[in-house]
């Protein structure tokens, strides 16, 4: 009787699985979702799945052999549910341009393509074999063309698709004897003096994304240019009860004419594209609905980067936009804070802390000025934060701690999951969150007190028995690490820290 297939046997990927089922259920809204235990995939995906629908207001229902019943007090809230993008199909079109034969070599052009790629696979659900890149020498003229032409026509887009393009390379700005300013995106095998006759122009990319039969389209382009006569998008708070219902076409650009990409972002990618990436991990989920939207990604990029470059990045909708919104849906953030836990580095969290300016605003509740790409204003009003329920808030707590701590802004994520906790007292993932955060401040009695917590609400969380075991043994607390070390091995035998727990067992005799 199942109605949702995880697919989980094809994709290798536990998010992306997540992210299929969490999509497919938002269009549903009700259902059986078909698993194989026989993957460690779907083991790993199922988690984020269930914590999602819980904390969306769903409840679950038993089978007794006849008919399916609900437990009493399960009754979910209809009205708190959180809003679903609603797309058949997502594709996109990823090109970054390095070594052109002609042009001035960029460096990292075709590494912030492919972080986009990834991101757009891994965290929000694109299927990979929907996902055209072209990179370096691949990215002639006839070859991206050929991409939307072709590749495009041939997958047969439906009108509840979406697609997204980035570009990362260079562009160029011509004017034309009218005076009007006409921008160009630069192919690889494209001639400095040649650019009207083999770069590609935005009007053929505004014909392109016209005549594209899917709902929302939206293009990032990290390059600088002006020359696309934009008009001005319209977002607001309440558009997802009717977006489903109006063609979008937007577009995101780096910077303006004669502006130069700034480079030197970290991680060895461009400022824009590092802001972008941040936004997309959740920053730019300005009303806090788990939605972002084209506009809220515009409101907190672009100030953010004009804020630390040289660039004035543009925003606006295309012509033959019916005022639809490209959206990207945040998945819920599931990861239990451990040892192994990535952070940014020094540059990066310096860089952030700038970056914040644009989100800053709209939390003041300012509206954001931006500039269209023919110089003039667009101005997107501060978004208004959204209705939750308490399981929601939680979750929206806890993903601010996470992103706090990659920060090692210590205090302020120990607030953001203490606040979770107070909306969701048996919060098992925020409690273990917590005692790490007081772990990493050298905390470690309060950081045992709230792994012992965590394994209070869900004894089977191996990572917390790791992590009190690591407590006991900053107290110096030997036999009851080694107890916790035991338990971590018994309950994940074959983590990537089992050899490290069996290790510490040995010291300790």
């Amino acid at each position: 009787m199942w109605n949702v297939d995880s697919l989980d046997w094809a994709d290798p990927v536990p998010n992306s699985i997540a992210n299929r089922v969490l999509t497919t259920l938002g269009k549903e809204q009700r259902g059986i979702v078909l698993f194989h235990d026989i993957h460690a995939r779907s083991v790993k995906a199922l988690p984020m799945v269930l914590d999602k629908l819980i904390a969306d207001g769903y409840s679950f229902a038993g089978w007794n052999g006849s008919e399916f019943t609900v437990a009493r007090g399960a009754k979910p809230e209809p009205d708190k549910v959180a809003p679903s993008s609603g797309y058949a199909n997502s594709y996109a079109v990823v090109i970054g341009v390095n070594d052109y034969q002609k042009w001035p070599k960029l460096q990292y052009a075709v590494q912030d393509a492919n972080a986009i790629r990834d991101t757009l696979v891994t965290r929000f659900g694109f299927d990979r074999n929907k996902v055209f890149s072209l990179s370096n020498g691949e990215a002639t003229r006839n070859n991206i063309l050929a991409v939307f032409h072709d590749k495009l026509a041939d997958a047969q887009l439906k009108k509840d698709d979406r697609v997204f393009v980035f570009f990362a390379g260079h562009g160029a700005t011509r004017q034309l004897s009218s005076g009007r300013n006409l921008g160009y995106i630069i192919p690889v095998d494209s001639d400095p003096n040649q650019v009207s006759v083999d770069a590609i122009p935005m009007t053929d990319l505004q014909n392109i994304a016209e005549s594209l039969n899917a709902k929302h389209v939206l293009f990032l382009m990290d390059a600088c240019y002006s020359g696309l006569g934009l008009t001005r998008g319209g977002g607001n708070a309440a558009f997802l009860r009717d977006n489903a219902r109006r063609m979008g076409r937007q577009m995101l650009t780096a910077g303006g004419a004669d502006q130069m990409v700034a480079d030197g972002g970290p991680g060895g990618h461009s400022v824009f594209t590092w802001t972008v990436l941040q936004a997309l991990g959740g920053k730019a989920d300005l009303n806090g609905d788990g939605v972002i939207t084209a506009t809220e990604l515009a409101a907190y990029v672009a100030p953010a980067v004009a804020s630390v470059s040289q660039q004035t990045p543009a925003f606006g909708s295309l012509p033959g936009s019916e005022g639809g919104e490209f959206v990207f849906q945040l998945p819920v953030e599931a990861e239990f804070l451990s040892a192994q836990t990535g952070q940014l580095s020094s540059e990066a969290i310096a860089l952030n802390s700038k970056l914040d300016t644009g989100r800053q605003q709209q939390a003041e509740g300012k509206a954001v000025v931006l500039k269209n790409l023919q110089g003039g204003e667009l101005k997107i009003e501060a978004a208004k934060p959204v209705d939750a329920s308490a399981r929601q808030l939680a979750q929206r707590a806890n993903d601010k701690g996470l992103q706090l701590y990659k920060e090692k802004q210590y205090a302020q994520a120990e607030a953001a999951f203490t606040e979770a906790l107070k909306f969701r007292p048996d919060f098992g993932l925020a409690a273990n969150n917590l005692g790490f955060v007081f772990y990493k401040q050298e905390k470690y009695a309060e950081a045992a007190r709230w792994f012992e917590n965590t394994l209070q609400i869900d004894t089977s969380r191996a990572i917390a028995y790791l992590n009190l075991a690591d407590a006991r043994m900053r107290l110096g607390e030997a036999d009851k690490a080694k107890k916790a070390y035991t338990s971590f091995i018994e309950l994940a035998p074959n983590h990537a820290n089992a050899g490290y727990a069996r290790e510490q067992l040995k010291k300790l005799g």
